[in-house]
């Protein structure tokens, strides 16, 4: 990496610390939609910055959140092109195809859902160790646990079988996750969630109480953080 980049990279994860994604977007987006050449550093911090918009900006204003998660796509479609043996090209195609599914019916979402797991198991391979690549593992099998059985009927009707994992699964990939990077929001949501469905009250409890301390950045986590308050009060 060039001294000229470093300093980009660094610029750009300082402005998103201060959550100003819209100027990240600005200074990395390439309007033509033409991605050759870009670092994979340069590449995975403005999908991050795309799905960031989505989950922020995107929920009164449909066109913006559209033109975001075909950004988003796109720049990580030319990632894994580019770098398809790299952990996080992987992993980060397969969050913004994560982010494209979640806008769109129960069947698609199902379809895509064993594409995903397919790109997060690269990018697992690639570096089993990755803080991002571990926790959408996770989230990937709490999702798939999480699946009703209506969506499971669909599921088994197009596709033969529905995607399968636990939440013992889910946890233990949130726990490596907590290991590797201690104290990300989502991980202590997911890790309480998980210690919730399998009935393990005490460990819930313990996890949502350090949940509930954070600030949550986006829609998503909100949700999640949510939950862990109901938690911590039972």
């Amino acid at each position: 990496m060039s001294s000229s980049e470093s300093e980009l990279v660094e610029e750009i994860d300082k402005l998103d610390d201060e959550e100003k994604f819209e100027e990240i977007y600005d200074k990395l987006v390439r309007y033509d939609g033409d991605f050759k050449g870009m670092s994979l550093e340069l590449m995975w911090r403005l999908a991050r910055t795309c799905r960031y918009l989505v989950l922020t900006k995107g929920r009164g204003d449909k066109k913006s959140k559209e033109k975001w998660i075909q950004t988003g796509l796109d720049v990580m479609k030319s990632a894994v092109e580019q770098y398809p043996n790299e952990c996080l090209s992987n992993t980060w195609y397969g969050i913004m195809l994560n982010v494209k599914c979640a806008e769109e019916g129960i069947k698609n979402k199902i379809k895509l859902g064993y594409e995903i797991r397919s790109y997060f198991d690269k990018g697992y391979a690639a570096n089993k160790h990755d803080y991002v690549t571990l926790h959408c593992l996770g989230s990937w099998c709490y999702e798939v646990s999480a699946l009703n059985r209506f969506e499971r009927v669909i599921a088994k009707t197009f596709f033969g079988e529905p995607p399968e994992s636990s939440y013992d699964e889910a946890l233990r990939f949130f726990l490596e996750a907590e290991q590797v990077e201690p104290g990300h929001i989502f991980t202590l949501c997911r890790i309480t969630q998980c210690y919730d469905k399998l009935g393990c009250a005490q460990e819930a409890k313990d996890w949502a109480l350090k949940a509930i301390k954070l600030h949550a950045p986006d829609s998503e986590i909100e949700e999640a953080q949510r939950d862990c308050r109901r938690i911590a009060a039972k």
